[in-house]
């Protein structure tokens, strides 16, 4: 009776039924692996690689994260050297000019933008280009000065001059240029110009050439040229002071 009774309800005695594939036992461990989801989602990536990276690459890329700057990277005001620069190109450098006429001109001082100084050096036959960065000072040397005669054709189609009276200053000039390493480069200048500026006033062109020549009634002196340039904070500074 007893075995009859258990084979019609269905429930042997003495059995247990298996524990069916993916029944309470697989529920559980589904909850587990979605609540350590949730977590790390709300935590954020974690501080360290779960595996070995494929490459240092891999690695440091890994450990990038955004940055929350947003303010912009400007640069310092002013030119090369600082706010106190007093002129308005960024490339103009610190220093004096003298003139042959005793005049000081204090403030930046600069040459035609993106250029070099050029220098024909006779003995090496060769042209010199000097940044200008690596100059320390720049000296005029007189090679010849001298008045000239003007002078003109007696009359239309006679082979004979006649003085007019009238003269002219020539003066020819190299350039002695001191650089930053101690050493001097001696040589023609060919027509570059130079200019200083200083409180948003600008001076200049003062062209450097190995000749120039005035007008007729003028004399040497009155031919004023670019006796020295000097490339110094402190000279500049103490010159504006006076």
């Amino acid at each position: 009776m007893l075995l009859h009774s258990t084979a019609r309800s269905g429930k042997p005695a003495g059995r247990q039924r298996p524990a069916r594939r993916g029944g309470a036992a697989g529920s559980l461990a589904a909850v587990v692996v979605l609540v350590l989801a949730a977590a790390t989602v709300a935590s954020g990536p974690a501080e360290g690689p779960t595996s070995a990276p494929s490459s240092d690459l891999d690695f440091w890329l890994g450990q990038a994260r955004p940055t929350t700057t947003t303010a912009a990277i400007r640069p310092p005001p002013g030119g090369p050297f600082g706010p106190g620069d007093r002129s308005g190109r960024g490339d103009a450098l610190p220093g004096v000019v003298v003139l042959s006429n005793g005049e000081i001109l204090a403030g930046g001082i600069h040459t035609t933008r993106d250029r070099n100084w050029e220098v024909w050096v006779n003995s090496e036959q060769r042209w010199r280009h000097i940044p200008p960065l690596a100059v320390l000072s720049v000296r005029a040397v007189v090679l010849e000065e001298r008045m000239e005669r003007e002078w003109r054709w007696k009359e239309m189609g006679s082979d004979e001059k006649v003085d007019t009276d009238r003269t002219r200053p020539i003066r020819r000039l190299q350039w002695q240029f001191h650089l930053i390493d101690d050493s001097h480069v001696t040589g023609a200048v060919k027509g570059q110009p130079l200019w200083v500026e200083s409180g948003g006033k600008r001076r200049g062109p003062f062209v450097l050439h190995e000749r120039s020549a005035g007008k007729y009634g003028q004399t040497l002196k009155d031919m004023i040229y670019v006796k020295k340039v000097v490339i110094s904070r402190r000279a500049m500074e103490r010159t504006l002071s006076k």
